[in-house]
């Protein structure tokens, strides 16, 4: 028998908040990319977005939720350079659509094929963690929750890509991230519910126990999170902003103005 909430339902309420919090700051951190006109200052802030949203709010999530997964009578160990590699394809892939949507001018077709790449890529990386799942059993995955899924992954994709070029308000940013995490959180669920043993696999399970990997997941988890909030505490305002801009305008005017040799009759 497959249980998803071995630990009760704790996980499901954690998994719930790292996604949520996570696709806040991430919402914050897109905000703040868009009030550049530069590319590269914008790639920049856009990469910090795709690592709070693509690492916290999407992969983080699926690693709390999985540790509750577990099969009746069977081992479960977990290969942790695959898993590791699904971490940063989460990244990436959100990291590619923020870039798709937030460099150039905006289009709603730029936004369908972000959302289309990216969802299909959050779904890799959910089945990649899954088969960084090493078992005594032979797990598998039925077609109609993996078409589910992806579905879902895609929709969710395109609703978050959407909602980083779009909302402004902090208050608009946080209902986002309740909508994104509960999103996340049914494509992963969605996923796992279609996982299904056949019988006794011929293999022994190998690799480390997952509760070997909570320790350092839980600590570099903090590390990254103390560190997003810390960058979204100091991120400036919009009216730091234009002060700021207005001063380096005075000084490049008045440098300009040192700079010319003035005119004498």
């Amino acid at each position: 028998m497959i249980e998803h909430f071995s630990y009760g339902y704790l996980t499901l309420p954690i998994a719930f908040l790292v996604s949520m919090t996570g696709s806040a700051l991430g919402l914050l951190m897109a905000r703040h990319a868009r009030r550049h006109e530069q590319p590269g200052r914008r790639a920049l802030w856009l990469a910090v977005a795709a690592f709070a949203i693509g690492g916290n709010g999407i992969w983080v999530m699926h690693f709390v939720a999985m540790l509750g997964f577990a099969v009746e009578d069977a081992e479960l160990r977990y290969d942790p350079a695959l898993t590791a590699l699904s971490a940063l394809v989460a990244v990436a892939v959100v990291a590619c659509g923020l870039l798709v949507i937030g460099l150039g001018r905006y289009s709603t077709l730029k936004l369908a094929v972000a959302g289309l790449f990216t969802g299909a890529g959050v779904a890799a990386m959910h089945y990649m963690g899954m088969a960084a799942v090493s078992t005594d059993v032979v797990l598998t995955h039925r077609p109609g929750y993996v078409a589910a899924a992806v579905a879902i992954a895609v929709v969710a994709a395109t609703t978050a890509l959407w909602l980083s070029w779009r909302v402004q308000r902090a208050a608009s940013i946080w209902l986002a991230a309740v909508v994104m995490a509960l999103a996340v959180n049914l494509m992963h669920y969605t996923a796992m519910f279609g996982v299904a043993t056949a019988g006794d696999s011929t293999a022994s399970a190998h690799g480390v126990d997952s509760m070997d990997l909570v320790f350092p997941m839980a600590t570099l988890t903090a590390i990254a999170m103390l560190i997003l909030v810390y960058t979204v505490v100091i991120v400036p305002t919009d009216a730091e902003m234009r002060t700021e801009a207005r001063m380096t305008s005075l000084e490049g005017q008045l440098r300009r103005a040192a700079d010319t040799p003035s005119s004498r009759t």
